[in-house]
């Protein structure tokens, strides 16, 4: 039988205007508070003297406000950048309007374990980072003049997760006022089905005097009419629970395409005083879960085209503001996603407002782990004793939004828990179906699997493993790409073929790899996995993306896919990537800095019906030799395409259904020019897409991503800057730094640009290098009203001097606010290292300079000195252009990297792999790996890379997750031989998700272990 919701519904609990209810407000206290990152002793109290203290805005990571160091105990999986200990103060005047009331501080997210106090009166512990709470603060607004609140976020214990969480109140938080009879918090439920509207709730007396009241229900449309309501007397309790049926007449159904947005009005009122009044956005719509087709809303068959999606935003940290969180909504909309799975935890609650208003539909997440994955993560200390009580709020908190169509309960975990989690959820709502990302499956409703979907055999035998559920590919697909990095050879993360991923075959473009540029020198990589990769769909674990989407469209009972990962994200750059300098997961079809890659538009052109061209690779290539055959291609969703290199055409072709023929692919021999793609539609031309070869860099452009500045406080913009030649063709290798500033009412709010490797501070700097051509400023006015502009400075030239030696400066200027300014600007430089005054070489023009030159220059705004920049050319500057080398495809976790017991980290013995190995000569000396598994657990072989002591035999414990593999392993003595390295190999058991393997020393016999590899 098919898992049916009936519903539909709501959001956004918004409080009634001040000045038409007087006994219901909702206000924002999110301003003026104190700060510190310390832990400080007494700090609760009252009367503490928190003066020095800083002095800020919520929401607030203090995480993201740090410096990335690798030896910061946030490490790898949480992005190297700090945690620790941090106090929030804030004291109020206690307005006379709240006296008699009932008055709560609620907060919408603090990571993690944060204590709350009022007036040095504990008010509560929430351990959980990612749920919302609140307190009763009734009493003491009662009886106190003023109040002190406190809050202490403690994050110190790390890893704390297995991604970046940031750090502290990093999102709204609010008073709420309403009358000591007042409907009780999250206590509403909507539900609907075809024109029927359902509402549960519960009214609670705290004076115990009320006898009877008057409870009054209407649903109001957009344009402010009541389309339907009841009015009903009630008998009145210390908890009265009330239940009312109306029915709207043809009502407006919301989906992805008209996410139309109902009020749910309740009233009550006793002797024509009105206790409270409660609204709260909903929508109507019907949904069906059917095995053998997935979702049916409002009578239609949907697929849900996903993506997973962590909380940060890139330079943004946790505390991502709700402009930023709409754009990032909007942005994927535009990519032709309508699903986005919450991966591992609840977002904040304007995410799942916007939701509601955009149309976006959501696969709500709650926890990663029912245990530990991380080391100090909530699994590991907290789950057992809080789970039932934040799943709970939860559920009470999120089932009124029409955009939550299902529940997630888990992720790469297990446990008989999952019942248990499952009925919790059923209990409080009834209308959603339950899944999990691969964990409890026999306890699911929905049968959701990870990266174990997307191995070959898996889909083929689809309604076997179904077992009569509905079936999501919880993550799925998994693909890497960098924007603006390109290799024509194919990249398995495992290697090809690998038995335990079961990869499907992904051909070579070309038989030899005809792109030499790269990050770095390959000498200089610290292990095999620091690699870029390619933005083709060529570099992936199991499944490009162009199959992911034709299973998708092709298999009825493949209800929905959400690929890992929407957005890059800060975090898990060891598993893949090989750890410090990279900072974060490259799996997202778009960058930490909102910068599209070219996978966007893959989903786009298969997704979405706009007419839209896309090529790619770009057209510089200053290291490929001429008449290079380079592939080009173009993704459309016209009905053909056209090619023209420098306007002569090089033939049309249909974009094709199979997942091999969707890009239209020209095989065009390298030399400079123009790419011109034309799609057609009917026989006519409808859009068009246009890439040239660049010039060396000369200038820089400015634009704003996004909505503009409105008049308010606090408000942001998103300034793109580009790097272009002399003609204003973007030049793709960009990587010259531009300083900024901000001119009126407004500042830098934090830099980025995309980049998985910078490990600059993203908040604090007014200058950031370009990354692949693109640089991004997030600009905050500071004030609601006043003119704001931004000066952009960059001193433009390729970093290694590779075509040429011409260097530029160039100033621009964006007016984002009010009025613009068009100030003289002067420019001075130095070639010699010194800091530039007026007296230096005046810019008339680019100039010449050789490697090894630093050049620094001054910009001078109307008389006043306001930038010195600085920008350094040499052989060891920049990306590299040597000769292109392999990309290892199968690569082991290096020792080096690895969490050392009585162990030396060394070098000294030839034919290690990585930056050493690890040296380990005493009984009880160890060496363990942290390792993920995105498949499916079962039996692999572990491959142990080492040399034993010479003329000794060495022995070692093998666990993994705690269980003994081999009690007493012997590895040979090989020592003698200077460059030989031996590997063992033995079969493990590997679980979903996180898992240790750790080798021990038995003896005193010295062993050097260089990697170990998972087959």
């Amino acid at each position: 039988m098919p898992y049916k919701l009936l519903i539909a519904l709501c959001v956004l609990v918004s409080a009634v205007p001040k000045y038409a209810f007087s006994q219901r407000e909702t206000i924002n206290f999110d301003s003026d508070w104190k700060f510190i990152q310390e832990d400080i002793s007494g700090a609760q109290a009252s009367g503490f003297n928190d003066d020095s203290w800083r002095t800020l805005n919520l929401p607030h990571d203090w995480s993201i406000e740090g410096e990335y160091s690798e030896n910061h105990p946030m490490g790898a999986q949480c992005g190297y950048l700090p945690a620790g200990i941090g106090w929030y103060r804030k004291t109020i005047k206690v307005p006379e309007t709240w006296k008699g009331k009932h008055i709560e501080l609620a907060f919408d997210g603090v990571f993690m374990n944060s204590i709350v106090w009022a007036n040095g009166e504990k008010l509560g512990f929430r351990p959980y980072g990612w749920i919302s709470f609140g307190y009763d603060i009734s009493e003491i607004a009662q009886k106190s003049e003023t109040i002190t609140f406190a809050v202490r976020v403690d994050n110190e214990k790390q890893p704390s997760a297995r991604w970046y969480t940031g750090s502290g109140i990093y999102a709204h938080t609010w008073i709420q006022v309403k009358n000591k009879t007042h409907i009780a918090k999250n206590s509403t439920f909507i539900k609907t089905k075809g024109n029927q509207v359902f509402v549960n709730g519960e009214l609670y007396d705290k004076t115990k005097k009320l006898k009877n009241a008057v409870l009054k229900i209407s649903v109001i449309d957009k344009n402010g009419e009541t389309v339907a309501s009841t009015k009903t007397k009630v008998q009145l309790k210390k908890s009265t629970k009330y239940q009312q049926e109306l029915i709207i007449k043809n009502p407006n159904k919301w989906s992805p395409q008209t996410p139309y947005l109902y009020t749910l009005k309740t009233e009550w009122v006793s002797k024509k005083s009105v206790l409270d009044v409660e609204q709260i956005k909903f929508g109507v719509r019907d949904i069906e879960w059917k095995p053998e087709t997935g979702m049916w809303l409002n009578g239609e068959n949907v697929k849900l085209q996903g993506v997973c999606n962590h909380q940060d935003a890139g330079a943004l940290g946790a505390a991502v503001p709700d402009k930023i969180i709409r754009f990032r909504i909007q942005q994927l909309k535009n990519m032709g996603v309508n699903a986005i799975r919450t991966a591992h935890n609840p977002q904040t609650p304007q995410f799942y407002n916007i939701c509601d208003e955009l149309g976006m539909l959501v696969m709500d997440e709650i926890f990663d782990g029912w245990k530990k994955k991380a080391k100090n993560d909530y699994g590991a200390h907290y789950f057992n004793t809080w789970w039932k009580q934040d799943l709970t709020d939860w559920i009470k908190r999120d089932r009124n939004h029409p955009s939550i169509v299902i529940y997630s309960v888990g992720n790469e975990t297990g446990g008989a828990i999952g019942k248990q989690l499952v009925e919790t959820c059923h209990l409080l709502d009834p209308t959603r179906p339950v899944t999990s990302g691969h964990s409890g499956s026999e306890f699911m409703d929905v049968l959701g699997v990870n990266g174990s979907s997307e191995k070959q055999g898996f889909l083929e035998k689809l309604e076997e493993k179904q077992q009569g559920k509905v079936f999501i590919g919880t993550e799925n697909t998994h693909t890497w790409q960098v924007r603006g990095y390109y290799r024509t050879k194919t990249w398995f993360r495992d290697g090809f073929p690998n038995k335990n991923q079961r990869p499907y075959e992904l051909p070579d473009l070309t038989k030899n790899e005809v792109f030499t540029h790269d990050w770095v020198d390959a000498s200089k990589r610290k292990n095999r996995k620091q690699i870029f990769n390619s933005s083709y769909d060529n570099a992936t674990v199991r499944v490009s993306s162009r199959l992911n989407i034709a299973q998708l469209r092709d298999i009825p009972a493949y209800a929905g896919s959400f690929r890992w990962t929407g957005y890059d994200y800060i975090g898990e750059a060891g598993y893949v990537h090989g750890g410090w300098p990279f900072k974060a997961f490259m799996g997202g079809a778009i960058d930490l800095a909102n910068f599209e890659k070219d996978l966007y538009y893959l989903y786009q052109s298969q997704w979405t019906s706009k007419p839209m061209v896309h090529v790619l690779p770009h057209w510089t290539h200053p290291k490929v030799p001429l008449g290079t055959e380079i592939p080009v291609w173009v993704y459309s969703n016209c009905d053909e395409v056209e090619l023209f290199f420098n306007e002569t055409s090089l033939g049309k072709l249909k974009p094709g259904k199979t997942w091999n023929s969707m890009q239209c692919q020209w095989m065009v021999k390298w030399q400079p020019g123009t790419l011109k793609a034309v799609g057609y539609k009917n026989g006519k031309a409808v859009s068009e897409s246009i890439v040239k070869t660049a010039n060396r860099p000369s200038k820089i452009k400015l634009s704003v991503d996004g909505e503009p500045f409105q008049n308010k406080a606090n408000d942001m913009v998103q300034v793109r800057v580009t790097t272009t030649d002399e003609d204003g063709t973007m030049y793709p290798y960009g990587e010259n730094r531009t300083y900024f500033n901000v001119l009126g009412h407004g500042k830098i709010k934090a830099l980025d640009n995309g980049s998985p490797i910078d490990v600059e501070s993203h908040v604090g700097p007014n200058h950031r290098k370009a990354f692949y051509g693109l640089t991004r400023a997030y600009i905050e006015s500071t004030d609601a009203y006043g003119s704001i502009n931004i000066l952009a400075s960059c001193i433009l030239g390729e970093k290694k001097l590779i075509t040429s030696n011409l260097i530029s400066i160039n100033s621009q200027i964006l007016n984002l606010r009010g009025e613009p300014i068009q100030p003289k600007i002067e420019i001075f430089y130095t070639l010699n290292g010194e800091t530039p005054t007026t007296n230096a070489i005046p810019y008339t023009g680019s100039f010449k300079i050789d490697l090894e030159t630093t050049v620094k220059a001054l910009i001078v705004l109307n008389g006043k000195p306001i930038q010195v920049l600085e920008e350094k050319f040499g052989r060891n500057e920049g990306f590299t252009w040597n000769a292109s080398t392999v990309n290892e495809s199968s690569t082991g976790e290096q020792a080096e990297n690895a969490t050392i017991v009585k162990g030396i980290i060394q070098n000294k013995i030839k034919g290690f792999n990585g930056s050493g190995y690890v040296t380990l000569n005493e009984k009880g000396a160890a060496i363990s790996w942290y390792l993920e598994n995105d498949g499916a657990e079962g039996v692999v072989d572990l491959s142990i890379r080492y040399k034993a002591s010479k003329n000794d035999t060495t022995f070692i414990k093998v666990t993994a997750n705690n269980k003994i593999v081999e009690e007493k392993l012997q590895l040979g003595n090989h020592l003698n031989k200077a460059d030989d390295w031996y590997i063992i190999t033995i079969p493990i058991q590997l679980n979903r998700g996180a898992n240790n393997v750790e080798l021990k020393v038995l003896s005193d016999k010295m062993i050097l272990i260089d990697e170990i590899e998972i087959k």
